[in-house]
């Protein structure tokens, strides 16, 4: 017999991230490590999983679930589910309600997976709606990491390249920071948010439990200036062959010093090094951040469209009150 079923053992979670690389979607939101990073933050992590009698595994799915008084709750799926869009049906939806004791349950998938029409019109039939409050645009780049250095400079923008000379004609320093300092790179943070104008990116609980739960895995590289001061820096998180965008700031000096440009350039042969062939730039909004779109852009990675963020509930009072408080946050940011 083939079906979802929990997926809570030691024995069986020492496998989950062994299992989800075997997927072409696989991505860290759906690692143990993520889940168990947002666990601090008020998220329960909870998996699932479609194996055959064989013990072959045909499909993956973290949640992360925030109970409410009266059996309500809601789960968020970032990066999934992973697997055959034909078994996000009722029965996952059932094993959900089973597996959490929800009576009222709102559920929120964003999957790292390509756009199909086909896909979307399985979703519709299988009762999932497209979200009327999406939190994320849906939208990425991919950068091609396997090719040679001149095959990428060729790919950048005319002023991309520019910039990255301009950067080699200051005195800079940049290195792998094997041990980033938490303190150092909130001040750098803060600062760009002052001058942008922007919310806060990371808070100091959630950059120092991202460096110790993932540890190697997440890789900086930094700029110091001549008189040694950070200036800028940039950090991946690289699980097999793929890494994905997840930290980076500059500050006003290492704007008019470009040090950006060169940051990544660095960080790109990093990965190279390590065997990665496809790094996701994170997500992207031409529209309301044009100046971090066009950076990202003007390297020559290529524009992504995800299948986007998609909801499901047993209660239509529950899933409209659930929309109108994503709203609501989603205004105060």
């Amino acid at each position: 017999m083939v079906g979802w079923r929990i997926i809570s053992s030691d024995k069986d979670l020492k496998n989950w991230d062994k299992h989800l690389q075997s997927f072409e979607e696989y991505n860290y939101c759906q690692t143990i490590t993520w889940g168990n990073y947002r666990s601090f933050f008020g998220w329960k992590p909870y998996r699932w999983a479609i194996i055959t009698d064989q013990g072959e595994v045909k499909g993956l799915m973290q949640g992360l679930v925030r109970g409410y008084p009266g059996g309500f709750g809601v789960i968020w799926v970032p990066g999934g589910p992973i697997g055959e869009i034909a078994a996000w049906n009722q029965e996952m939806m059932n094993i959900v309600l089973q597996s959490t004791d929800l009576k009222k349950l709102y559920c929120r998938l964003s999957p790292y997976r390509s756009f199909r029409t086909t896909d979307t019109d399985i979703l519709k039939r299988q009762g999932w709606r497209r979200t009327s409050t999406p939190l994320l645009r849906g939208l990425s780049l991919l950068y091609d990491t396997d090719r040679d250095e001149e095959s990428r400079l060729q790919a950048c923008s005319k002023n991309w390249r520019h910039n990255l000379r301009r950067s080699r004609n200051y005195k800079l320093f940049f290195n792998h920071w094997n041990s980033p300092d938490v303190d150092q790179l909130l001040a750098v943070y803060r600062e760009m948010e002052a001058y942008k104008e922007i919310r806060q990116q990371h808070s100091r609980e959630e950059l120092e439990k991202m460096l110790e739960l993932f540890g190697k895995e997440i890789v900086v590289y930094r700029c110091l200036d001549e008189r040694g001061d950070l200036v800028a820096f940039r950090g991946c998180l690289i699980i097999g062959n793929k890494a994905w965008d997840l930290l980076a700031a500059t500050t006003i000096k290492g704007r008019s010093f470009y040090a950006s440009y060169q940051l990544f350039w660095q960080l790109i042969d990093h990965c190279q090094r390590e065997g990665v062939i496809s790094y996701d730039m994170g997500g992207i909004d031409p529209e309301n951040n044009k100046g971090v779109y066009h950076f990202k852009k003007g390297t020559g990675a290529k524009e992504i469209r995800y299948l986007g963020e998609w909801e499901w509930s047993n209660s239509e009072m529950f899933r409209k009150v659930a929309n109108w408080g994503i709203r609501y946050k989603a205004r105060r940011l």
